[in-house]
């Protein structure tokens, strides 16, 4: 899916700022359109709007109608690359059916797939709302996922980085795994049995 301000920018003359601020905050699209303006993705520092094809549409009309801001001196033309995205509309709608299934997900395991073990970060979400920050094991899509959580300290001792990840043996039959990778404090001298000196515990 893409931003609202790279659509809006499909729009040749529409001031955009203005456009964002009109889509967003005024009465150009109903409550029900407005329910298409997704957030990217879940992390409070990522405040990017995306646009579903209903909202997009909406817009579209709206451009074609001289109802958006415009640049001084532009005029209404052809926006082939805002017409293209409304042609991909039925999957950007499956793109947000699934965006929608995976939000759920966290309060309701019985809708995570086994496809989903593989991303580390959204299991550390369900795992986290579901059997708290620790270690844990949850059946989920019918299988038994085991995470694990190794510490790694900071020099100083006043903080702690961690690696967590994920074992499952899969519908196939074949162990596997996911995880969040070593953070930065385990390669610190703390962490290294040959630099650990001099350090105070």
């Amino acid at each position: 899916m893409r931003s609202l301000t790279d659509f809006l920018r499909w729009l040749p003359g529409v001031a955009p700022r203005k456009a964002y601020t009109l889509v967003m905050e005024g009465d150009l699209l109903s409550r029900e359109l407005k329910r298409d303006l997704h957030p990217r993705n879940d992390s409070l520092f990522d405040l990017v709007t995306v646009v579903g094809p209903d909202a997009a549409a909406a817009i579209l009309q709206a451009y074609k109608d001289g109802r958006l801001p415009m640049q001084r001196g532009k005029a209404v033309q052809e926006a082939p690359e805002a017409e293209a995205y409304l042609r991909d509309a039925e999957p950007l709608r499956e793109e947000i059916r699934e965006r929608k299934r995976r939000k759920d997900c966290v309060d309701d395991i019985v809708l995570v797939r086994e496809s989903d073990f593989l991303d580390h970060h959204f299991m550390n979400r369900i795992f986290y709302k579901n059997a708290g920050p620790g270690p844990a094991r949850l059946t989920l899509a019918g299988i038994d996922v085991s995470k694990d959580l190794r510490g790694f300290s900071s020099n100083s001792g006043k903080s702690t980085g961690y690696e967590y990840s994920f074992t499952w043996t899969g519908s196939d039959g074949v162990r596997r795994s996911s995880s969040s990778g070593l953070p930065s404090e385990a390669f610190n001298r703390r962490n290294d049995v040959k630099r650990n000196w001099g350090l105070h515990e």
